[in-house]
């Protein structure tokens, strides 16, 4: 059976109080500190918590006790694995580049990806779970996509023998900025290594389609279907944190779909 997890967030903490919320785990990531999880751990000992460590890999080798930390998250969630951005940016450049619309150069791309492979190695050699990487989107400027394109993809999860965790949202995106189908950008990544799968709504703002997570529309969930055809995923995690009932109505209709995956 296909595992149903969402964010740990408010509206979701309301839910579960009036047993509203029709999930089997939920999904942390180190925008909460060790001691919150430990908290929420000991409030919820009836969920699997699932620990996505983001950008963190972008501190490994360059910050002492990158590693150690993302252990720590590792073993006070008990994850069955670590979930982590495919990236090639050193950190806080892309912060700066979305939030202030500057643009660094863009980096080489074969040596960015050795550096990153190296790192994720490293990560693999000392975490002991499984590390899954996530497909990125591209940046929201002309010309930064390089990490999107699905043959680079497909090099690095060679290169580290990971699995996969595919982001709907982001492939939507990537597809668009890319002049593809979405479909056939899914078709075109390893679909045999997909592990989860993030899903969340975009939208466009200004023109540009964006992964906005926003409530999940009919699209969304039709590519959902076509990746559960594709693709044999243990988990599907909703990235959406803002309205109650909206949480509720998108856990609802996943419900539905994963158990009718089930049947």
């Amino acid at each position: 059976m296909i595992k149903l997890t969402t964010n740990l967030s408010d509206p979701l903490l309301e839910l579960l109080q009036g047993n509203d919320a029709p999930i089997d785990a939920v999904e942390v990531g180190p925008w909460l500190s060790l001691r919150q999880i430990r908290a929420f751990r000991q409030t919820l000992p009836q969920f699997p918590f699932y620990f996505h460590a983001g950008d963190e890999i972008n501190r490994v080798g360059l910050f002492p006790g990158a590693i150690a930390r993302i252990i720590d998250y590792q073993r006070c969630t008990d994850s069955p694995w670590v979930s982590i951005h495919l990236t090639m940016w050193l950190p806080g450049m892309v912060r700066l580049m979305v939030r202030h619309g500057f643009r660094f150069p863009i980096p080489d791309p074969e040596r960015s990806a050795r550096r990153f492979i190296r790192n994720v190695k490293r990560l693999a050699s000392a975490v002991r779970v499984p590390i899954l990487l996530e497909n990125p989107d591209p940046l929201p400027f002309d010309g930064y996509d390089f990490e999107a394109r699905t043959d680079r993809i497909k090099k690095v999860l060679e290169a580290v023998h990971c699995g996969l965790l595919l982001d709907i949202g982001h492939a939507r995106v990537s597809a668009a900025v890319l002049g593809m189908d979405a479909c056939d950008y899914l078709s075109s990544l390893p679909m045999d290594r997909v592990m989860q799968v993030h899903v969340s709504g975009p939208r466009l703002r200004a023109g540009r389609l964006v992964d906005a997570h926003e409530p999940l529309q009919e699209g969304d969930y039709a590519l959902l279907d076509y990746v559960l055809e594709q693709a044999k995923p243990q988990v599907v995690t909703l990235e959406y944190i803002r309205e109650k009932e909206a949480l509720r109505e998108q856990l609802i209709h996943l419900r539905q779909r994963l158990d009718g995956q089930s049947n």
